[in-house]
């Protein structure tokens, strides 16, 4: 059982009425200016109007913009707690294996947060870099838990010893969510693979709610069936970022994804996303 305090937090990452969640993932910038992201205030004011269930910023964006959230009825803020580098060098190729921790919980706490997202990054070539990422996590929730902060945990397949087939295998996720869980997560960021019938066995073996991530900018009829697919099998809600900020209209997406997601309302969804 929850603290009462901790339960109230995650509360706020979810829609009352339908039970489901639309965060809006910001925290791509940290690897420097990506199409969509430009003019940040402006942006970060836009999808707070048009009122989320949450928006997830990085730690130095939730402390600089902190001044636009805290007003009734105002997304809860989600901070990334984390840094991945690929490279040395801005827009160079390079492996998303190496983390470092960005902000404390304290910090996160301090700013006001509702919770945070830690990555959990799996095929790591080096055994070591992988139970450090685990450790990571652990202490992680058990900080989390001292500050009744609830813990997001977004396993990912960045690591280079995975194949593409591999990272196509449903069975994986499943595995992914649930070690998650298992490390003290309380809700889980998980990519939508192979058919809902199969992804089902993700979310009945996570110990605890799988919401989905959006990716790449996709087709909004595309955006619909994996939606669509997500919920009938029983996860709670969608972390997009790309397929929001990215999109002709970001608030008027955050509407639809909404419609879609609490109320199976494709047909909305669709009108409000129509790409001209």
């Amino acid at each position: 059982m929850r603290y009462w305090n901790k339960q109230q937090r995650m509360n706020r990452l979810f829609d009352a009425e339908s039970g489901r969640t639309v965060m809006v993932a910001m925290d791509h910038g940290q690897g420097g200016v990506k199409p969509g992201l430009a003019h940040p205030e402006q942006l970060i004011s836009t999808i707070i109007a048009a009122r989320p269930d949450a928006i997830l910023l990085s730690a130095g964006m939730a402390r600089t913009y902190n001044y636009l959230f805290g007003h009734k009825g105002d997304p809860a803020l989600v901070i990334s707690s984390d840094f991945i580098i690929g490279n040395t060098v801005p827009q160079a190729p390079g492996a998303m294996q190496e983390l470092r921790q960005s902000l404390s919980v304290e910090e996160a706490v301090r700013l006001g947060a509702d919770a945070i997202k830690a990555v959990l990054v799996f095929g790591n070539e080096d055994i070591a870099a992988q139970a450090d990422n685990q450790e990571y996590i652990t202490e992680l929730a058990e900080e989390c838990d001292r500050w009744n902060l609830p813990l997001i945990v977004e396993p990912t397949t960045w690591g280079t010893a995975l194949t593409d087939e591999k990272k196509n295998d449903v069975s994986l996720y499943a595995d992914m969510a649930r070690i998650s869980g298992e490390l003290g997560a309380d809700l889980v960021k998980c990519d939508f693979k192979g058919t809902p019938e199969e992804y089902r066995a993700v979310v009945e073996n996570c110990p605890v709610p799988v919401s989905i991530l959006g990716g790449a900018k996709a087709a909004p009829e595309k955006i619909a069936d994996t939606i669509e697919g997500a919920m009938s099998c029983g996860v709670c809600g969608v972390v997009f970022g790309r397929n929001v900020w990215q999109s002709k209209d970001p608030a008027k997406t955050v509407k639809g994804l909404q419609a879609i997601t609490y109320h199976g309302d494709r047909e909305t969804f669709l009108k409000l996303c129509a790409e001209e």
